[in-house]
């Protein structure tokens, strides 16, 4: 009998083992389905395809900053530095205002966000700020090679801050970046001028340009602050947020700093100074929303070392941007000659 009994127990007890696990196993993999969907549906996951979107925004990003800073450059010889930056930040906050009313987003964010949207302001309005005076008081290759040297920063900040990975492999490319970048750009205050056959450098490092070059150090370190906040803050808030945040801060800081430093402001005169100072304002709305929305799909680390493309747009555009000039003025001149020639040869016939 009581062999019986343990007999009629296991086959009583086997088919209800095995329905429990089976029942176990499904609810696993069904809450693993909905997990899964639920991250896909927020947009969240450094899966293959949003790295691949992420690191091309950032790209056109370094494009669009690249263009602001040429501009910049431009404008630096008829306006002072904080002009520029009023400029250029009133004009990005107010496109980032119109984008978020015309999709219905609140521009100041949720609250819980509010006070990392408000950080990440202020490190990105700083570091504009003296990224843009080191444009208008340095070469452009100079300034870009030093300010972007953040990707190191933000590398070694996104490890102890948000535990992201960043093994040697990527520390050596890091370091190679800059390296390359430094070549490609080659600054004066690295490689001295070249056009002085065994004379003392014309560029001698002077207290002045130590505090210039320091303050895009700092411009660099608060940028890489900035890029960590971004990652900090998450996929929930629009890009658009993260640009009215900066362009609003950057407007505030710009103001005092007019009379603060001694500077004059001074009406644009033409067409022309009106259409650089207005594109200032545009190429950096577009760099913003770029990188703001390329840093929420890739990693803080990696992802900041695709803006040392600047480097190779900035030293393209002192390059081609001087040609593209030339041709044009002389193509213009030319068309302007053959204009008058054919008007006095068309007065004549008559």
């Amino acid at each position: 009998m009581p062999r019986q009994i343990i007999i009629v127990s296991r086959e009583e007890r086997t088919p209800l083992l095995l329905q429990q696990q089976q029942l176990r196993q499904q609810e696993q993999e069904h809450q693993q389905h909905q997990t899964a969907n639920e991250y896909k549906q927020r947009g969240g996951g450094n899966n293959a395809k949003s790295e691949a979107l992420g690191l091309s925004l950032l790209v056109l990003s370094a494009l669009s900053f690249s263009s602001m800073s040429l501009l910049v450059s431009l404008s630096g010889r008829a306006f002072p530095s904080f002009e520029i930056l009023l400029a250029r930040s009133t004009g990005q906050a107010g496109l980032g205002f119109i984008g978020c009313i015309w999709l219905g987003i609140n521009p100041f964010g949720r609250r819980g966000v509010r006070k990392w949207l408000l950080v990440r302001g202020i490190f990105a309005s700083i570091g504009v700020t003296l990224f843009l005076y080191s444009i208008t008081q340095l070469p452009l290759a100079d300034a870009t090679v030093i300010f972007f040297i953040n990707p190191t920063f933000t590398a070694i900040l996104s490890v102890l801050l948000l535990g992201e990975p960043f093994g040697w492999f990527e520390g050596i490319c890091s370091a190679l970046c800059m390296l390359g970048a430094a070549l490609v750009a080659k600054p004066e205050f690295l490689f001295g001028t070249q056009d002085n056959k065994g004379l003392p450098p014309e560029n001698t490092i002077t207290s002045g340009r130590m505090f210039i070059v320091f303050c895009a150090f700092i411009g660099a370190i608060m940028a890489a602050l900035a890029y960590i906040t971004v990652r900090k803050i998450g996929k929930g808030t629009h890009f658009f947020v993260n640009t009215v945040y900066v362009g609003l801060l950057s407007s505030l800081l710009a103001i005092p700093s007019l009379p603060f430093f001694q500077q004059e402001f001074i009406w644009p005169q033409g067409w022309y100074e009106y259409t650089i100072l207005c594109m200032t304002g545009v190429t950096a709305f577009m760099g913003q929303c770029l990188l703001n929305k390329g840093l929420q799909l890739v990693a803080a680390g990696p992802g900041t070392l695709m803006r040392t493309n600047d480097v190779i747009f900035a030293f393209l555009f002192g390059k081609l941007a001087g040609a593209t000039i030339i041709v044009t003025m002389t193509t213009a001149i030319g068309l302007r000659k053959w204009y008058h020639a054919k008007s006095s040869s068309g007065g004549l016939i008559k």
